[in-house]
């Protein structure tokens, strides 16, 4: 699990801006992915990344 700083940029692996959690995870058969919970001003957003 990574925390990343409230920053007004585009970096966020999901394009939103602001600060972000950032949760690996891996599953038996070997597939990768990421739960990622953002928020800026206020706007939160939740998405799995592959």
């Amino acid at each position: 699990m990574t925390v990343h700083p409230d920053r007004d940029e585009y970096a966020s692996p999901i394009g939103t801006r602001g600060g972000l959690v950032e949760i690996r995870m891996w599953c038996a058969g070997g597939h990768a992915f990421q739960l990622v919970v953002a928020n800026h001003k206020g706007a939160e957003y939740v998405a799995v990344v592959r």
